[in-house]
């Protein structure tokens, strides 16, 4: 894909119009195949080392999902990939900075759903100013647990959420059914491309119960300038605490 000042412009458009954007052939075919095979190895090699409550697996306990990859080399690379950070920089207004990575595998006929939340109801980033670059390892469809989107409502601020209990996704909208007044979008999106998102565009995504994994790595931003709000992150843990002991 090449990037110029036209195609940025347009990617920042639809960004701030609808809360996330998808981008085409961001990354050769080759390389993401490349880095997939490299996953499984890492994430066998370091399964004692995550703590249990950064990887969740299914009920017949295949890996769902695993909330620490910044050790991963290839996470690495992405991060710091000129093109992305070039893209990201753009979107947040600001200098980007490196906000963790996760890895969600959502196996086939197992994969786990993920209810519907914003990402800063578990970020507490104090101006919102933060996204998620969703990377897609495998092809991505509403019929493979698919990412879906709600358009618009990271123009809602901060929604209420109340505990899920789903593992990896502990919140989930406390209202739900306020997401009908909203257009509702499942991105069909193919290995090498990736959706980027706003931490406050409410989204979530199915389970997969097709004969084919759905694996996605995910690399987020925050602005230089933006903080976490240390009280409201406390009192976010404090309360998830509480209610899963």
């Amino acid at each position: 894909m090449v990037l110029n000042k036209k195609k940025l412009s347009l990617l920042k458009k639809r960004y701030r119009e609808n809360g996330f954007v998808v981008i085409k052939d961001i990354f050769q075919k080759n390389e993401i195949l490349k880095a997939g095979l490299d996953l499984e190895n890492f994430v066998s090699k370091n399964l004692s080392h995550f703590k249990s409550r950064d990887i969740n697996k299914t009920k017949n306990n295949i890996i769902n999902s695993v909330h620490f990859m910044n050790n991963w080399s290839w996470s690495k690379k992405f991060i710091n990939g000129k093109k992305l950070k070039l893209i990201v920089k753009t979107l947040l207004e600001d200098e980007a900075k490196n906000f963790g990575s996760e890895f969600f595998a959502k196996p086939a006929k197992v994969g786990l759903s993920s209810p519907m939340h914003q990402d800063n109801f578990y970020w507490c980033v104090d101006n919102a100013n933060g996204l998620t670059v969703w990377i897609a390892l495998d092809q991505s469809n509403s019929k493979n647990g698919g990412v879906y989107y709600y358009k618009k409502t990271q123009k809602l601020g901060l929604l209420e959420h109340n505990l899920s209990y789903a593992p990896g996704s502990s919140q989930t909208l406390k209202y739900p059914k306020s997401m009908d007044f909203f257009k509702k979008i499942t991105p069909n999106i193919n290995i090498g491309d990736c959706i980027i998102h706003h931490c406050l565009a409410v989204h979530g995504s199915y389970k997969n119960t097709s004969s084919k994994s759905r694996r996605g790595l995910t690399v987020r931003y925050i602005g230089k300038s933006s903080k976490i709000d240390k009280d409201r992150k406390k009192k976010y843990e404090l309360q998830l605490k509480k209610n899963l002991t």
